[in-house]
């Protein structure tokens, strides 16, 4: 661990001392900085979260120089009880400085890295039987786009035709049914 963590772990248990903190690198294509954050009740979540989440942005992130590691950080809510999925959805949705995620029932550390991050639950399953479609280009498309005068920005010329496209395409879908 560095001096830049250590000092951080100390500062957070100075400015929040009921809440435990837990700090790991996770290597996984690159470093990724995670925080465990055990909090008591969903009052101290609600109260306490936004403070969190800003105090590791300022005194963590912006001392950060690995572009991976900046747009990595993931903050991990740990709760023992469920809390409103009104809370869980702007806490998780929350765009700013880092991902967060609530953690209930309280589980392992080992377990949310996993679950997470490096998502080993997820299972991939090859498709028997399918075979790939060649493009079949078609003409009438290709006449109505290339009539379009298109700009930067979306004019009533390729408004217009866009629309005359999905016509196009609606007549050919009729015709094959």
């Amino acid at each position: 661990m560095s001096y830049l963590t250590e000092e951080l772990q100390s500062d957070i248990k100075n400015e929040f001392p009921d809440i435990i903190f837990e700090y790991s690198e996770i290597n996984f294509g690159g470093i990724i900085p995670t925080f465990f954050i055990n909090i008591k009740d969903e009052k101290n979540l609600t109260n306490k979260w936004k403070a969190i989440t800003e105090f590791i942005a300022v005194h963590f992130q912006s001392l950060l120089r690995n572009e991976f590691s900046i747009w990595n950080i993931y903050l991990f809510f740990i709760l023992e009880q469920e809390i409103k999925d009104d809370l869980k959805y702007i806490i998780e949705n929350d765009t700013f400085s880092s991902r967060k995620i609530i953690i209930y029932p309280k589980q392992e550390v080992e377990s949310i890295i996993q679950e997470h991050i490096k998502n080993d639950d997820t299972e991939i399953h090859s498709i028997i039987g399918f075979e790939e479609t060649p493009f079949q280009p078609n003409s009438n498309v290709w006449s109505i786009l290339n009539e379009i005068n298109y700009k930067k920005k979306i004019t009533d010329d390729i408004k217009n035709g866009l629309d005359e496209i999905i016509r196009e395409l609606k007549k050919v879908e009729n015709d094959e049914v």
